[in-house]
């Protein structure tokens, strides 16, 4: 069953976010029914108990972490991780480490949300095994360009376009366009054959 917004306040196209605060030890000390809510979707595996008395997976305290490092130039990039729940949907969770007066490390606060259309795509795109080069031709086949202004948009040939279409095609078990465009960007994700 799919959590829905009317059912729980939360889901998909929902405003409502879940917030987890940590301490600078990567302790949590703070947390929304909305974050409790999202945990609760997520498959068991390794995780640590808290004082908010539930068990928290260790990849999140790693992302609060992760942040943190960030924000002291220890690490780049961005504290993000994506995970899929229970009944398929993704959640997208995002840390940064907050700032206290004098600019002195505050704590880390973790976002976590139901994966927006974008990231979905990019998923999606990762299970077929897409190369970065094969999504973004997808993205310009989306945006409903023939293969000459795709080849003019990403400077390669149209022959080198068609050969990209062609791997798709195949990665992707479509036969044109549209039923590329809509296994990638429409169809949340693909049941697996039995």
């Amino acid at each position: 069953m799919r959590w829905t917004p009317s059912e729980s306040g939360g889901g998909p196209g929902s405003a409502a976010l879940g917030l987890l605060l940590f301490d600078e030890h990567g302790e949590a000390t703070s947390i929304n029914e909305e974050a409790r809510r999202c945990l609760a979707l997520l498959p068991d595996g390794p995780s640590t108990p808290s004082v908010l008395g539930l068990k928290l997976p260790i990849w999140l305290i790693g992302t609060a972490l992760q942040a943190r490092a960030i924000a002291q130039g220890r690490d780049r990039g961005s504290a993000q991780i994506r995970i899929q729940t229970l009944d398929g949907q993704w959640l997208t969770c995002r840390a940064s480490c907050l700032s206290r007066p004098g600019g002195r490390p505050g704590p880390t606060a973790l976002v976590i949300e139901f994966a927006p259309p974008a990231d979905l795509a990019v998923i999606i795109g990762q299970a077929y095994g897409l190369t970065p080069r094969e999504f973004e031709i997808a993205q310009l086949v989306a945006r409903g360009l023939p293969t000459a202004e795709i080849a003019t948009a990403v400077f390669i040939s149209p022959h080198t376009v068609r050969g990209h279409l062609k791997a798709l095609f195949g990665k992707t078990e479509t036969s044109s366009r549209g039923e590329l465009v809509a296994r990638l960007f429409a169809v949340p994700y693909r049941p697996v054959d039995a």
